[in-house]
């Protein structure tokens, strides 16, 4: 972060008068709370960009450390008082201080050396260091050490320091950079507001769709690997729906074993188990005995009489599988942050595999919309009624969105709109715009027989070409509405 921005935001929260709580972590953000305030200090420490900023945002799950331990009994009830920034480089000092159990005034000092690559939390006291984040000694940086018991030094001066004042209103553009003076029409009038703008709508909200994309990509992963399974069983199956073919093959080899020969590639028998006993050729593998080959046929018949009901169950199974997977794509991408903590994650999934997803406008109006291709097919052709309309994105793959007319009413353009919206969202074309949408009534929506899940046909159809929105900005459109 550039000097003048953090010289500007030392300025602005001089004499805050807060008394430290506790210190915690999450990732590479660090909070300080503190007592009887609704605040903290949250310390971005990114290696291409570190700064600090006052919020109120509830949205990181900061958890205690044991790492922490240290600075939380050092700092316990002191009082912050001054922050002051180097006159060399981009650290901040944050001095706390508290009175003993002798009356007698003990100071600390926190620091942030908020420089890229060697951005550093250090707790000093009388300039003796407690303890700190990354600890470095000689091995690691021949000019400087950070290890505690030693004397703090800042590091050697190096950094060209440019005191410009921070012309205001200030804005963030592409790159994630801070532009002064601006002209957009999203501008903040301090540097404490644009710190917290630019981590959580930018760099958080950046970090967070990468984690969703990993997330979904590891899922999507999986899914293949559950068609390949399936692929493989099906195969399975369909030999095992030869039981008879191998059990009679068997039986003929079985009656004419006098007749096989090692070394035959094939055999040629009556087979008597047809009327007029037709010659039937039998492969065999000229590498086994006789004995051998009847019982490879007698295994291969009793795998199959055996394995075809187990087999149609591994199906099943991994096909609910793949389901589940499909669900749970579906709600990640609804999630507006995916953050580590697994047990608020199964809170949510295990939440949202019932049902549709609904969003209820008023008594007239209802929306609905399938999260897999098997939740399409259902919702569609048995859900929906008649005089209900149906969505979906013209050229794209997509979900299919329902709105129920409950009343049979004329379908206004407001939310012919926003279901336009919500299907180029839930579509392949999510982050497109201007993505053709077609809509029309259940009534002329059909499925083919056979067709693969999700697979409809329809006519009368009209388009609208809109720009994506999701479910919560539907929601938060429509409450507008009413």
């Amino acid at each position: 972060m550039q000097y003048k921005f953090l010289s500007e935001w030392v300025k602005e929260n001089q004499n805050k008068n807060f008394v430290f709580w506790e210190i915690k972590k999450f990732e590479d953000q660090y909070a300080i709370l503190f007592k009887k305030r609704g605040k903290y200090l949250q310390i971005n420490l990114t290696s291409e960009n570190s700064f600090c900023f006052i919020s109120e945002k509830d949205v990181l799950p900061f958890e205690s450390d044991a790492m922490l331990k240290i600075f939380n009994n050092s700092l316990s009830n002191t009082k912050l008082g001054r922050i002051e920034i180097s006159d060399i480089d981009r650290i901040i000092y944050f001095r706390f201080s508290k009175i003993d159990i002798y009356n007698q005034k003990i100071s600390f000092t926190l620091i942030l050396e908020l420089i890229p690559r060697f951005q550093n939390i250090i707790l000093t006291k009388e300039g003796e260091i407690i303890d700190c984040i990354r600890k470095i000694s000689f091995a690691e940086n021949r000019h400087r050490q950070i290890l505690p018991g030693i004397n703090y030094a800042p590091p050697i001066a190096g950094f060209s320091i440019k005191k410009n004042n921070v012309v205001f209103p200030l804005s963030i553009v592409s790159k994630k950079e801070i532009q002064e003076s601006s002209s957009e029409l999203s501008y903040f009038n301090t540097v404490n507001e644009i710190f917290e703008e630019l981590y959580y709508n930018w760099i958080f909200r950046e970090k967070n769709e990468n984690r969703k994309q990993k997330k979904i990509n590891s899922i999507k992963r999986k899914i293949e690997s559950k068609h390949n399974k399936i692929a493989k069983l099906e195969t399975e199956f369909s030999d095992a729906q030869k039981e008879e073919k191998f059990k009679k093959q068997a039986e003929l080899l079985k009656a004419n074993f006098d007749k096989i020969k090692s070394g035959m590639e094939t055999i040629k028998l009556q087979n008597y188990y047809e009327d007029g006993f037709p010659e039937i050729e039998i492969k065999l593998d000229k590498t086994k005995h006789p004995k051998q080959n009847v019982e490879f046929y007698f295994k291969k018949y009793r795998k199959a009489r055996d394995g075809k009901t187990k087999i149609a169950e591994q199906i099943d199974k991994a096909n609910n599988e793949i389901e589940l997977l499909e669900k749970e794509i579906f709600e990640i991408e609804e999630m507006e942050f995916i953050l580590v903590d697994e047990k608020q994650q199964k809170k949510k999934k295990s939440k949202a595999q019932s049902g549709y997803k609904k969003l209820v406008i008023n008594e007239n109006w209802e929306i609905y919309i399938g999260r897999t291709s098997k939740e399409n097919d259902l919702l569609t052709t048995r859900f929906a009624k008649p005089h209900d309309w149906w969505f979906h994105t013209r050229i794209f793959r997509g979900t299919h969105v329902i709105l129920r007319n409950l009343n049979k009413k004329e379908l206004p353009d407001n939310l012919k709109l926003i279901c336009s919206k919500l299907a180029a969202y839930y579509s392949k074309a999510k982050k497109s715009s201007n993505v053709p949408v077609d809509y029309t009534q259940i009534r002329y929506v059909r499925k083919p027989r056979g067709s693969a899940p999700g697979f409809v046909t329809y006519t009368d159809q009209k388009t609208l070409f809109v720009d994506p929105i999701s479910m919560r900005d539907a929601a938060k459109f429509i409450s507008r509405l009413s």
